[in-house]
């Protein structure tokens, strides 16, 4: 597990990815989540937390899912399970949405 510095850093920058991601600024989440723009950066930077509320509001205006936030903080023991979350974390809404499809094809292939 990563320590309290590294963890904030590692939130900053998937969270700076995501919102790049969904291209916003800093200046248009901060207005979405009612807070200011100094407050996002300094998330960004890694200098800040999130309370459990503002991560799910956060994921709900980018169209994340929190662990998409925690990608690189916790080490999975399996590399290919890894692969899998850290890779589908990075697609959008509409590429996360296909892959299901593909997946839900693949199990129903499979009984």
């Amino acid at each position: 597990m990563e320590d309290n510095s590294n963890i904030l850093q590692i939130i900053g920058d998937n969270l700076k990815q995501a919102r790049m991601n969904k291209k916003l600024t800093q200046e248009q989440l901060a207005e979405r989540l009612g807070t200011s723009c100094k407050f996002i950066s300094m998330i960004e930077r890694g200098c800040s937390g999130l309370s459990l509320s503002n991560i799910a509001r956060i994921c709900e205006i980018l169209g994340i899912e929190p662990n998409s936030l925690f990608n690189g903080i916790i080490d999975y023991n399996n590399k290919t399970d890894r692969y899998i979350v850290d890779s589908l974390s990075t697609l959008s809404v509409e590429d996360k949405e296909f892959v299901v499809n593909v997946i839900k094809y693949v199990l129903r292939k499979n009984k």
